[in-house]
């Protein structure tokens, strides 16, 4: 017996060392990126207004647990923890049908989806917490009795619409698994069940005609925890897989089998999780898109030589402008430019320009240039569009540029939302002391930068031109480090492009 405890927890410490490793690898950035675009704010109604949406519970607790994620490798500590936690609820849940130590491999599989799903942009990981309320619920569910039907009747119908409350969507996915276990547990007289996603449907059609919810297809599906439409169904998969692995655990539960066999089947389950995981995340991992996020971290923390080494000459760099940042920042660029294909001028701040990741290269390029009214602008359709409704590195952007600009009660709106964070309270306190004081913003090293840039349009983004404004800037500040090389830069393109 304590030969086997040990082995169990020698599993679990592989099975944790493996998954951590695969993470961290292929996921590091994304977890900063969770950090700024789910900004938790420690105000009242802030979190009332999240716990009052259908599923604030489970936004609440995704958006106090992606703050820490800005420290390193505690993203993925609290990743591998929340998969093994679900791993072994949904095995205490499986071994209700099979007793048996084989049903270890069947859990893993719906956490391979989603590890699937942060390879989206635009996913919440709101859909990670409402996923471990459902397998909780389910759980809880399952553990009742089959022949305590009553129970059961009373605990799901109360599950259903609370679950909704406090997870979302999943309720959905609930209601369909647990009637499905009252058909395994007892055949046709379990036929009432279909009472569940009667009601989840009911619930979905109230939240749909009261605005709660905007469409039919985020109060039904995975939907609900993206910001924007995605071809990506794996959290779909995952819901899908808990019904599948409950059949597969009541039917090989009716099979006689010896105790090599069953072993086999764990670890024959635990191989063709992390084979799909690796094989599947192959197939839907975009390098471009994780490269940008490398390059935009390392960017907000000044890691211009790591920006410079990595870039590949072999192939064109995809997005080109943080490259070309780097090498300004460096002094190199007009000494380097050569040796990478640049863009047209017109494209150079690409990617996708009305989206955030677009939105937030402009300013922090913008703000390298001293371009001050443009990086307000960006840093304030990028916040916009952030999931979490702060982006605290925008919000920063828009501290600074207002101060500089003499919008003072602007900037101090935005002091105001960052002292309600944990990590960045102090910074936000500390630009207090500029406030109505133009004479300590002309005397500070960065807001003074910034203020020896002002031309007289500078309000007026976009005034005669990108290159009309840089020029207007370079006139009252010409040695601009950054932005005089990014200007003659575009002067020699657009002669190349008349040729």
């Amino acid at each position: 017996m304590h030969l086997k405890r040990v082995g169990g927890m020698a599993a679990v410490v592989f099975v944790a060392l493996l998954m951590g490793i695969g993470i961290q690898l292929t996921q590091e950035f994304r977890f900063y990126a969770l950090e700024s675009n789910h900004l938790f704010l420690f105000d009242a109604d802030h979190v009332a207004n999240k716990v009052a949406q259908p599923g604030g519970i489970a936004l609440l607790m995704a958006s106090f647990l992606t703050q820490f994620m800005r420290i390193p490798y505690v993203g993925v500590c609290m990743v591998v923890a929340l998969y093994l936690l679900m791993a072994w609820v949904v095995y205490k849940m499986l071994r209700k049908w099979w007793d048996d130590k084989a049903v270890a491999g069947l859990s893993l599989l719906p956490v391979v989806f989603l590890f699937l799903c942060m390879e989206n942009d635009y996913y919440r990981f709101q859909g990670h917490i409402a996923f471990f309320m459902l397998v909780l619920a389910l759980y809880a569910y399952a553990s009742i009795a089959a022949g305590r039907w009553k129970l059961r009747l009373g605990v799901g119908l109360l599950l259903v619409p609370v679950l909704y409350g406090v997870a979302g969507s999943v309720a959905v996915a609930f209601a369909c698994t647990v009637c499905l276990i009252e058909w395994l547990d007892r055949g046709y007289r379990g036929g009432w069940s279909v009472v569940y996603p009667l009601v989840a449907l009911g619930v979905a059609y109230v939240l749909v005609a009261t605005s709660k919810v905007d469409s039919w297809e985020s109060a039904l599906t995975p939907f609900m925890y993206y910001n924007w439409p995605s071809t990506y169904f794996f959290p779909l998969y995952a819901w899908i897989t808990l019904p599948l692995i409950i059949i597969a655990s009541w039917g090989l539960a009716k099979m006689n089998m010896n105790a090599p066999f069953s072993y086999g089947c764990a670890v024959g389950g635990m191989v063709l999780a992390f084979y799909l995981a690796g094989n599947l995340y192959t197939q839907v991992h975009s390098k471009n898109m994780y490269r940008f996020l490398q390059e935009q971290y390392w960017a907000e923390h000044g890691e211009w030589d790591r920006i410079i080494e990595t870039a590949d000459r072999r192939k064109p760099v995809f997005f080109i402008s943080y490259l070309n940042l780097a090498l300004a920042q460096k002094g190199q660029l007009l000494k380097r430019m050569g040796q990478y294909k640049q863009q047209p001028v017109d494209k150079l701040m690409y990617p996708y320009p009305n989206l955030r990741n677009g939105m937030s290269l402009q300013s922090d390029v913008y703000m390298a240039w001293g371009y001050v009214g443009a990086a307000r602008q960006a840093a304030f359709d990028a916040n916009l569009v952030t999931p979490g409704e702060c982006h605290p590195r925008q919000l920063k952007v828009l501290v600074q540029t207002n101060l500089v600009l003499g919008s003072y009660k602007v900037a101090e709106k935005y002091i105001a939302l960052l002292e309600k964070t944990l990590y960045y309270r102090e910074w936000a306190t500390s630009m207090r002391r500029f406030l109505n004081r133009p004479e300590a913003i002309k005397e500070d090293r960065v807001l003074g930068e910034l203020y020896r840039a002002l031309p007289a349009t500078d309000e007026y983004v976009k005034y005669e031109g990108l290159t009309g404004d840089m020029r207007d800037i370079l006139d009252v500040y010409p040695s601009q480090p950054v932005l005089s090389q990014f200007y003659q830069m575009y002067q020699l393109l657009e002669k190349e492009e008349k040729k």
